[in-house]
């Protein structure tokens, strides 16, 4: 009954995409600014990072299934947060109300992101581990570029509110999908060990471990991309290329079609090529094609820019985690992937707001060259961990 899995995996990080980035452009429109959209979008990325090792804890400690199913259903309650927030006239919608539906949010993504990782472990044999992660990413990847869309569809049609209304009720027909999964026998996984010494345990196996270390290095180098496109992105499509709601989500769907043609990339290669060298050149070749989305004026290179930085963030992101799950051991699954979290969901909210502030100083266009440049020189500094380069 895997179905079940693969169907709640998929609808889920739909769902959770378009949330994300439904709040970006009606906090953009409501606020009328980057900073604020930046601060908001980062709203849904401090809580990982707060609760992450203790997520971790919880997901090696309990039935995986069911913290899961628990941690989703925080969408729904945001949803209607906003149902709410969008359709009441007794008070202006202000920045710090935003910022704290995102926060709520947020406290989900620390247990489901993880969680979903984590319950591989529970469905597959290590072997086939890696393999799975990577149809997860490849999901998360078309999820990310069907998103935008979806939601520019709505928009188009529909108030705000049909459009988070209609987010509230697919999360939670997603969520009902896991009820009939069979998971196997929960072993045992230090029960009686508290939470502060599971913590302690699952950082000294991290720092045991030279490889995982490399890849969570190159993770906040190669996924730093993504911030400034889903924050940045929107309003340069905008202001400098003239783009209507729909347009800008067909033009984010260019770049989710590029990183679904990334991940199927990297699960071609990964047995025939140097993994960690990939991982590399991904990075590298990321930074060069954001660096050159503002030296573009024309929505059509533009797009074909987008979707060389979706190939090779694809890549990366498909390419990464399945190595860290192919290094860990079960009973401390949780807790690794917690970590891959936490330095992923850094990167991606330092990119977004610092890229934001700059853009607010400067401009969109200049923040994009100052993010590839950084991405740039961060793949080069990956050459010198020497567990990446030799990563079959």
């Amino acid at each position: 009954m895997l179905i079940w899995f693969y169907l709640n995996s998929f609808f889920t990080l739909l769902i959770g995409n378009m949330f994300a980035y439904a709040m970006i452009i009606y906090s953009r429109a409501v606020t009328g600014s980057d900073a604020v959209t930046g601060l908001v979008y980062a709203g849904n990325l401090v809580p990982p990072l707060v609760l992450g090792m203790y997520a971790g804890t919880v997901i090696d400690r309990f039935t995986r299934k069911r913290v899961v199913m628990i941690a989703q259903t925080t969408f729904i309650y945001t949803s209607a947060a906003m149902v709410f927030l969008t359709t009441q006239q007794s008070f202006v919608v202000g920045d710090l109300m935003l910022i704290a539906v995102m926060l709520a949010n947020g406290i989900g993504l620390s247990f489901i992101i993880p969680g979903r990782m984590a319950l591989l472990g529970d469905l597959f044999d290590q072997e086939h581990i890696p393999r799975e992660s990577m149809k997860v990413q490849i999901m998360i990847m078309v999820g990310f570029g069907l998103a935008p869309f979806v939601v520019g569809f709505l928009r188009k049609y529909f108030d705000w509110y049909i459009v988070f209304a209609t987010i509230g009720v697919m999360y939670a027909f997603a969520m009902l999908l896991l009820l009939p999964l069979k998971t196997r026998p929960k072993q045992l996984r230090g029960d009686k060990e508290s939470a502060w010494h599971s913590l302690r345990a699952g950082l000294r196996y991290v720092r045991r471990e030279p490889l995982i270390l490399s890849l969570l290095a190159a993770t906040f180098v190669g996924l730093f991309l993504v911030g400034p496109l889903q924050v940045l992105l929107p309003e340069f499509s905008k202001s400098r290329l003239g783009l209507g709601e729909a347009e800008r989500g067909s033009l984010m769907t260019i770049l989710g079609v590029g990183l679904l043609a990334g991940g199927g990339l990297a699960q071609a290669l990964s047995h025939k090529m140097p993994r960690g060298l990939m991982i590399i050149a991904g990075a590298l070749a990321a930074g060069l094609s954001m660096l050159m989305i503002p030296w573009l004026a024309a929505p059509v290179p533009v797009a074909i820019s987008l979707g060389l930085s979706g190939i090779f963030g694809g890549l990366m992101s498909t390419l990464i985690p399945a190595a860290i799950q192919q290094a860990t051991v079960d009973a401390a699954r949780g807790r690794v992937m917690s970590i891959y979290n936490i330095v992923f969901q850094t990167s991606v909210a330092s990119a977004a707001v610092g890229l934001s502030a700059l853009a607010k100083q400067t401009s969109p266009a200049y923040a994009f060259e100052v993010g590839g440049w950084l991405i740039i020189a961060g793949a080069a500094a990956c050459l010198l961990l020497k567990p990446l380069r030799k990563l079959r």
